[in-house]
């Protein structure tokens, strides 16, 4: 009947009606869309406002957390009397001049502490607190710092007395200083004040800039107090209640220069006792041992200092220079006790580079002997020379390693034995009265087994023997150069007693394999030389001069083409070794090889050589002209 009304026909009205549906889910869709868009953004601003909660909460939590963070030192303005005023000494200005004398004790007080390890920690600076204009930011953020934070405050007054002036300086934990001195030398007074409070509230440090003024003092009374002071603040601090500082107060007694070896490794042992993985006391330890001769023993405690700095929680416990010198030179000294020099000379380049704290200089000094050890003196020489590194110089006050004469190690390398001895004579005259006690103490077992070998090469085998015989038993060196003298002297038993000393002190240690094998070498038994050369490969892989040695074994036995292998191998090792050249070139020209055996030769003409070598290079080339 609906469908007959309008007149439609059926198909008609159906099409309308669902036009009419299509219509009414078109609307609806669209109000669906649109409640979806508007959920969206919904969604989005509560992200946006939540992100924006989170972000504010995250930067007031950095904001805390940096102020509960902040150290150093904040110097507030002194009290001062209205006719100091008038004389221009303000609050501000006498602040100003004792920061300006704590500054300059701070810098000239650093060490291998880490700042982190001090009760006060300055190490953000020392600053006079500027008064506040009115609330800020800044003003809102040092409230932050003075309520959580872990500055030290100091203030004080400065007054007139019947004598002169007097400074009073205290700081927030309770610690005061008072002094006096003359109404004119108003600086003094600052130095005066500003020691004395660098005393009580740093007392580690303090003992620093003690041991750094002494040393630029001669040897007197002056120098002496200023020692005995820095022993007694340190003494002090080895019996503290406080573990750290008990450790550093060790350390620090272990390094004086007034201290024998032995005592300086029980303040050491002392100190691994409250640390046993301590990177520093470790590394000291090594140093120590170095000076008494007992290499085997340098060896496993330098291993234990690179085990130690391999973690980065003992590598914290060391300040920011050390950081990088100590991991260094720990690196270096195992690849020296190796024999392995291009390592170390590797290391040490890289540390000269890199090195910025007062180990510098002790770098660079092992840096000539590494040269040396690589058959380069010439190029050590020029080092040492340009370094004022030669007997006379006193160069020997701080440094951990052994009294140093790198002219006679250069001049031993070349055979050149008068010139060794020389120089030897010359250290013991002039440098040996100017040592103190610890490095004085070091010349029985790194100088005076070098001399006596030099003495019996010059053919003094009787001073030889009488100095060698004052040389500890216990020294890895000196029973190396016992038994050279030995045989030198033609006491073959001496020789092999001593040689098989030197081999139980130093079972993991190359050089005297090698010197046994050299030994048997010269008695003409080869099989026996090269068995002793390959025992030395094995402990120092990296080693040059067995290699060598055992290639000139094998010439010995009509082996060209083995020791031409052997020479390649050592000339990886050190490729600037002028004797290794010539071995090598005689090696090519017996197989007939003379174009590469004079390119050979011509290298070794290049290099450094002894006297008898290079006549030897000289005649073979001008045989080829």
């Amino acid at each position: 009947m609906e469908i007959a009304a309008t007149g439609k026909t059926p198909a008609e009205a159906a099409m309308a009606v669902l036009h009419a549906n299509a219509a009414l889910l078109t609307h609806q869709g669209v109000l669906a869309r649109n409640e979806i868009f508007r959920n969206r953004i919904r969604s989005i601003r509560d992200i946006a406002i939540a992100a924006m909660v989170v972000a504010l909460v995250v930067a007031v939590g950095a904001v805390v957390w940096s102020a509960s963070r902040t150290t150093g030192l904040v110097i507030q303005p002194f009290s001062v009397p209205p006719e100091l005023v008038e004389d221009g000494l303000d609050g501000r200005a006498v602040a100003a001049l004792f920061q300006d004398e704590l500054v300059r004790l701070d810098a000239v007080s650093q060490s291998a502490r880490p700042p982190a390890s001090f009760r006060n920690d300055w190490s953000e600076g020392i600053t006079v607190e500027v008064e506040a204009g009115g609330l800020s930011l800044t003003d809102t953020y040092r409230a932050l710092v003075r309520l959580l934070g872990k500055e030290s405050y100091v203030d004080g007054g400065l007054s007139r007395t019947t004598r002169g002036l007097e400074l009073v300086i205290r700081t927030s934990d309770g610690t005061a200083v008072t002094v006096q001195g003359p109404a004119d030398r108003p600086a003094d007074l600052m130095r005066q004040a500003a020691e004395r409070f660098y005393e009580e509230t740093q007392p580690y440090r303090y003992a620093i800039y003690l041991q750094n003024s002494a040393i630029s003092l001669a040897a007197g009374p002056e120098q002496q107090a200023l020692l005995d002071r820095r022993r007694a603040i340190l003494k002090t601090l080895s019996s503290s209640p406080t573990e750290i500082e008990r450790l550093w107060g060790n350390n620090g007694l272990a390094v004086s220069t007034s201290v024998l070896p032995q005592d300086s490794i029980s303040f050491l042992q002392v100190g691994l006792k409250i640390d046993a993985e301590h990177p520093l006391l470790l590394f000291n330890l090594a140093s120590f041992r170095l000076l008494l001769g007992h290499d085997e023993a340098v060896l496993f405690e330098a291993q234990r200092a690179a085990e130690s700095l391999s973690k980065p929680r003992n590598r914290a416990k060391l300040s920011a220079g050390r950081q990088v010198s100590i991991p260094l030179r720990a690196q270096a000294r195992l690849a020296e006790l190796r024999g392995d020099w291009s390592e170390a000379l590797r290391v040490r380049t890289k540390g000269g580079s890199e090195i910025t704290d007062q180990f510098w200089e002790d770098n660079v000094r092992d840096l000539v002997s590494t040269l040396i050890a690589l058959h380069q003196p010439s190029e050590a020489s020029a080092l040492s020379h340009s370094l004022n590194l030669y007997p006379g110089t006193n160069i020997y006050w701080m440094n951990l390693t052994p009294p140093f004469a790198p002219l006679a190690e250069a001049a031993a390398s070349l055979d050149q034995w008068p010139q060794a001895l020389a120089a030897l004579e010359a250290f013991e005259s002039e440098v040996a009265p100017t040592l103190p006690l610890r490095a004085s103490a070091a010349r029985a077992t790194f100088i005076w087994p070098r001399l006596a070998y030099a003495r019996a090469r010059t053919g003094d085998l009787a001073g030889a023997q009488a100095l060698i015989a004052a040389t500890p038993l216990d020294c890895y060196l000196c029973v190396r150069e016992r038994a050279r003298i030995a045989e030198l002297a033609g006491d073959r038993a001496a020789a092999d007693r001593w040689s098989a000393e030197a081999r139980r002190q130093g079972p993991s240690l190359p050089f005297a394999f090698a010197e046994r094998g050299q030994m048997l070498m010269a008695r003409g038994d080869t099989a026996g030389a090269i068995d002793f050369y390959e025992q030395a490969i094995e402990r120092g892989p990296r080693w040059a001069d067995p290699q060598k040695y055992w290639g000139d074994a094998l010439m010995a036995q009509g082996d060209e083409a083995g020791a031409i292998r052997k020479y390649r191998a050592a000339a990886d090792r050190a490729p600037r070794w002028g004797a290794l050249h010539l071995a090598w070139g005689r090696a090519l020209e017996a197989q007939g090889r003379r174009d590469q055996a004079r390119e050979k030769y011509e290298q070794a003409f290049r290099m450094d050589l002894s006297a008898t070598d290079r006549a030897e290079v000289v005649r073979r080339l001008g045989a080829r002209t």
